[in-house]
């Protein structure tokens, strides 16, 4: 099931939309089927025939909030609407949770120390992150303009 405001994928039996944070109306569903993509699990499956991600969803933290756990990337909890990041423990250029004692961002490169830093310049091409200066997309080789 798609959230209705947003189009997120929601976890089965999700209160709040992950991607959102809106409410979701409460329907059943069945217990048997992909947390992705809907499709009907093989009992067993550690994998889903359908679209081939795992049969169930990884988990990374839990809320702060209520104390159940968070899919993997998801901005809010499923469960209470709470946010799933706290401000401290995110990357304030580009907001991918940081791994337990980085130092830096896994995505962007950003100090995880640093708290002002100036927005991730990306080529309009590719969307790959560069260094202000830089005249040509290391990637696909695109003009910065």
């Amino acid at each position: 099931m798609n959230c209705p405001k947003c189009g997120t994928l929601l976890k089965e039996n999700a209160k709040f939309c992950s991607g959102c944070g809106a409410q979701v109306p409460q329907v059943q569903s069945a217990s048997n089927s992909c947390a992705y993509c809907g499709a009907t699990l093989v009992a067993g499956a550690k994998f889903c025939a359908g679209c081939g991600k795992p049969a169930t969803p990884k988990q990374s933290n839990t809320c702060q909030k209520c104390n159940n756990p968070l899919v993997a990337g998801a901005k809010f909890c499923a469960y209470c609407g709470a946010a799933a990041v706290s401000s401290s423990n995110a990357c304030p250029r580009c907001n991918t949770p940081f791994k337990p004692g980085a130092k830096f961002c896994g995505v962007c490169g950003a100090p995880a120390t640093t708290s002002t830093l100036p927005p991730l310049n990306v080529c309009k091409n590719c969307g790959t992150p560069f260094k202000p200066g830089t005249r040509f997309c290391g990637k696909c080789g695109s003009a910065i303009l």
